[in-house]
Parts: C-alpha cells; structure tokens; sequence
C-alpha cells in the first residue's frame, strides 16, 4: 500500500485528501506545515508528498528545497489559482518539485485532482521501455536551416525543463517559437510572464478565437491553458475543442496543423511529460522531412512524451535540455521567417 504525505496548513485540506486518497487505497498521513513535514517524513518515508506553496513560517518553496536536499521522490504541489500562488508555485517547480495540480474546484472537482495527482506519482514512478536512443548528432544547425516555425511540447515536468531550454535563446532571432505546455485554464498567463524573465523576450498566451496573433519573427507563443492552439498561414489562436489524449491543450491537434502548413519547414522538440501526446504530429513532421529533437531520459522527470516518439521512429536527435536549448538556438537564428 503506497504511503501519502500530505503537507498542508489547512486541517480541512487535510482531512477532505486524507479520506479521498483512502479511498483509492493509499495510506494517507496529514501534517501542518513545513517544519512538522521535516520531522515527519524520515520516520514515514512516504512513497509521494502532494504539499501547499502557501504556507506560514516555512512555506512550500522552503520545504521542497529542504526536503530535496535530503529526498529525490516525487513531490506534486497543489496550487492556488491565485496570482501568488501561481508565482510560487513556479519557483516550487524550480526548487525541485516534481510537478503541480490546481487546487479543487468547480472546473476541478476533488476526485478529478486526486486522479491528477496519482497519475501523475505513477508516471513519475515508472521505468521507460524503448528502442535504442540514438547519440546526439554533431553538426546540429544543418540540420534544420530551412525551419520556418518551432513547436515545444511538454506536460508533467514541463514549466522548469522549457525555462532551461529558453535561457539558452539569444535574442533577437528569425523565426517564431510556439509552446503547448500541458496545463489547466488560469495557469499559463503567469506561466508566460515567468518564463519571459528567462528568456528576456516576451513570451505571449495565445489569444482567444476569433482574434488571431500573426506570425512574425522573433515571437514565442504559449497556448492558452484549457483550450487547443491552432495554425494557419496567417497566423495562430487558441479555441475550445474536445481532448486529445485526455489533455487541452494538445500537441497534436498543433502539430499536426503545423506539418499540413509548413511541411519539411517545421520543427518540433518533445521534452518531458507522461502519455503519447506529440507522437502523431512529430511522426508527421518526420515524414515531410521535418526536424524532431526529443529530452533523453536521463533529464526528464517523466519520458511517457519523448519515448512514444522515438518508439515512432520520428526523432531526429536526442539530448539533454541544455543541448536541446543550444541546438534551438542555432535554428531559430538560422531559419527562413514566415512570409
């Protein structure tokens, strides 16, 4: 039976992740706050830590940088949809927090967050079975000179490993840089806001159908959490739409369009994340003759993503996160801008 260390200030919180999480068959230990999570977790050695980022006196950031310096198991935080809460939560995520949930609410019901969460410790858990990975080629920037458009896609594990790829980009460069991060609705706009620190660019969430963002150089686009970004020639925009693989935003649904507009001309990096989202449109691209750079397993907090495209036979190279942000870099600078 998997043991759950529950760290949060609210007894409430406690009690009502406690009895849901008993539910599914776990042991479940509740404690209030940081300091108590230190004392607590040597003795009860939990298999999974789901913590608050909004705590007093030792708050979440805090304790995950303690605990990790002590613990490498999966750590899932549960956030507020708060403008505080978000921005700690990506600081969390930095600290060394395996990934995040929103905290319940009427679009996340309890039981849905719980589900989140235990998926999220069985990807996390889980060894990768795949074909041979091959080694990172040496020439990488003839490798992708005609590029016209980059797609990053990335789920659990994703905000920290896109914010280490972007610090490698030096501005200004040529052509536009479209991310689809696996997230809820009310996340990906601070998210925007986090990584344009990184990368000293402003990073924009894609707008709501019927407005349209046009393609020009030099942009990096997030999709709007809780919706699918779409393409076209003139440009992108984010609509409501039914799941793909079980996530909105997908992929997929953007890398597909990507390869139907663009072709050869497209790019595609698939970093750390669980499930087969990408796969599709990255084996697309492949086909048109299209670049595909996937995170090796030894960098990704989960390799469900990057696996299921090498197992497609659809990756070009593989890398680390620092080569994949040098590697983009060289393209981005060296690509044809969208006319």
């Amino acid at each position: 039976m998997p043991t759950v260390m529950i760290v949060d200030d609210s007894a409430y919180v406690r009690f009502v992740l406690k009895d849901r999480f008993k539910r599914r068959g776990w042991e479940a230990v509740g404690v209030s706050g940081g300091e108590e999570a230190m004392t607590q977790f040597p003795q009860l050695r939990p298999d999974l830590i789901t913590m608050d980022v909004l705590m007093p006196n030792m708050d979440g950031i805090q304790t995950v940088k303690a605990i990790r310096a002590r613990w490498d198991g999966p750590i899932i935080m549960v956030s507020t949809t708060t403008q505080g809460g978000q921005d700690m939560t990506w600081r969390a995520l930095e600290a060394g927090a395996s990934d995040f949930v929103g905290k319940p609410s009427p679009q996340e019901p309890l039981d849905r967050v719980i589900t989140q969460i235990i998926e999220k410790f069985e990807a996390i858990r889980r060894p990768f079975y795949g074909k041979p990975i091959r080694p990172l080629a040496a020439n990488l920037p003839s490798l992708a000179i005609s590029t016209r458009v980059v797609v990053i896609g990335a789920s659990t594990g994703g905000p920290k490993a896109i914010g280490t790829v972007l610090s490698h980009f030096k501005a200004p460069w040529s052509i536009p840089v479209v991310i689809i991060q696996h997230m809820p609705p009310n996340f990906t706009a601070s998210l925007a806001a986090r990584l344009s620190q990184i990368v000293g660019v402003s990073v924009k969430e894609s707008p709501l159908s019927p407005d349209i963002c046009s393609w020009h150089s030099g942009q990096i686009i997030l999709a709007r959490g809780g919706y699918h970004l779409r393409m076209n020639e003139h440009g992108l925009w984010s609509e409501e739409g039914v799941r793909v693989h079980g996530v909105i935003p997908a992929v997929d649904t953007t890398g597909l369009d990507g390869v139907r507009i663009f072709g050869g001309d497209l790019c595609m990096a698939i970093l750390t994340g669980m499930g087969e989202d990408g796969a599709e449109a990255a084996f697309r691209c492949r086909q048109a003759g299209g670049q595909v750079m996937v995170q090796d397993p030894a960098s990704a907090v989960v390799w469900g993503m990057p696996q299921a495209t090498i197992n497609r036979n659809a990756a070009s190279l593989v890398g680390s996160l620092d080569e994949i942000g040098v590697w983009l870099n060289e393209v981005i600078h060296n690509g044809k801008p969208v006319s």
